[in-house]
């Protein structure tokens, strides 16, 4: 995966229009060496990486970043709650994160300093929770291809039936598994 994530980042770059990742994942330790892959790929570019992850999986996620990771390197990679990042209003709220995410990554972006996101989704159980998700996800990729960002979401299959990930395959360019990553054949999405 390490090489798929190199020329990924190392494609966006040169093409100038970002790239959204759907991540449905089934395997929690694939998940979290994909993350530690990608991680390494983004600062091995130069690119500093914002992870948005939860609490269960944060002390393991430290774990490996504290290992595998120089104190210089580290200091590329910002980490925050998923909990805090999308219910930060008690509820699953698509201004308030798409707000939240406009002002994290506004300070690398006025200084020029490329950065990369990994979020975990996760939600609470609420009306319309899959329209409200599909709803985000439509303008955050179009707030990624504005800024060139590379985003990786990372969904828990067991959480994701078809029906919303329709709606995510949708909107976003790849497609990735625990052990592939796919273009996303989206010529039929009206623009």
């Amino acid at each position: 995966m390490h090489k798929n994530f190199e020329d990924l980042i190392s494609t966006v770059k040169v093409n100038g229009n970002g790239a959204h990742i759907f991540y449905a994942f089934e395997n929690e330790e694939k998940y979290i060496e994909n993350l530690i892959i990608y991680t390494a790929a983004a600062i091995g570019l130069g690119n500093h990486i914002m992870i948005i992850e939860n609490d269960r999986i944060m002390p393991e996620l430290q774990n490996r970043i504290n290992v595998e990771f120089n104190e210089q390197q580290q200091e590329m990679i910002h980490t925050i709650n998923n909990y805090d990042f999308y219910c930060y209003r008690g509820n699953f709220n698509k201004e308030t994160i798409l707000s939240y995410l406009d002002n994290m990554i506004a300070p690398f972006l006025e200084k020029n300093i490329p950065v990369q996101t990994w979020a975990h989704v996760e939600w609470r159980d609420q009306e319309q929770i899959f329209k409200d998700l599909g709803d985000y996800e439509k303008e955050a990729d179009a707030m990624i291809k504005s800024t060139n960002l590379i985003s990786v979401c990372g969904y828990d299959s067991n959480r994701v039936p078809d029906s919303l990930k329709a709606i995510l395959m949708d909107s976003h360019d790849y497609y990735m598994t625990d052990d592939t990553i796919k273009l996303i054949d989206r010529k039929t999405r009206i623009q």
